[in-house]
């Protein structure tokens, strides 16, 4: 019976040059290897150790946000439990119009969990028949514009609406091309004031959506905000940090 041969041993460089530089690199990437692994490891811990603290001891306020930046990436729930995006916004918007004094003629209203849309009739806004921002709807616009910058809006819908009111000479000749002009005032003028033109549409609506219960608010111009949606609707853990990639743009969302 043969015996079994034994493997031929494996070659090994006969330059002692050679066989030192090949022991130099093995050690240098056993180096680099321990060092890799033992970021991942500090990484983890540190992670850990913020949410611990955000969690325990609550040293942020109400409200706080970890990311200061635009990237691609943001937390989508606050590190503490506290009110989402679309709450806070359609309440910093609420406190807008009644420090303007223009409660009565201003709505804010919250769709769903991520879109809020802001009214605003004719009157406050354009001259009967005109396109040109009236300056005293300037100063809504400013502040409206300051809210619409925030990088967790991600879509402004900009739709401009008329009565069934014909209109008598003047530069347009229906209303629907007159509510198309009042839109592009209001995308101009945020845009203007930094609003990045890449969130926003603008639409002219015409006639064809009327308010029947407030026919005075047909002629008006809706404002539709949509949030970075919330993935998780289950209850925020103090300390747990959630984020996402940035999300696709959805289709416009039509008015109700």
């Amino acid at each position: 019976m043969a015996k079994d041969k034994k493997p031929a041993p494996l070659p090994f460089p006969s330059d002692p040059g050679a066989a030192l530089f090949l022991e130099l690199m093995m050690q240098m990437l056993a180096f680099f290897i321990l060092l890799t692994s033992y970021a991942v490891i500090v990484e983890d811990k540190r992670l850990a150790a913020m949410g611990s603290l955000a969690g325990t001891f609550n040293p942020m306020p109400r409200g706080a946000n970890l990311s200061d930046g635009e990237g691609p990436a943001l937390p989508t729930r606050d590190i503490v439990d506290g009110s989402t995006a679309p709450k806070r916004t359609a309440k910093e918007l609420t406190d807008i119009s009644r420090d303007l004094g223009m409660e009565d003629s201003v709505q804010v209203l919250p769709l769903d969990q991520d879109t809020v849309k802001v009214r605003f009739d004719e009157h406050i806004a354009f001259t009967s028949g005109g396109v040109e921002l009236a300056p005293e709807a300037m100063p809504l616009i400013d502040q409206l514009a300051s809210s619409f910058k925030k990088p967790e809006v991600i879509e402004i819908q900009i739709e401009g609406h008329t009565d069934d009111t014909p209109l008598r000479g003047g530069s347009y000749p229906s209303n629907w091309e007159l509510s198309a002009a009042r839109a592009m005032s209001v995308f101009h003028a945020f845009a203007e004031r930094g609003v990045p033109a890449g969130r926003m549409t603008a639409a002219g609506m015409g006639d064809k959506h009327p308010i029947k219960d407030r026919p005075d608010l047909s002629r008006r111009v809706d404002i539709t905000l949509k949030f970075r949606p919330v993935t998780d609707d289950s209850p925020v853990q103090k300390g747990n940090i959630q984020q996402l990639q940035r999300p696709a743009i959805a289709p416009p969302r039509s008015s109700f």
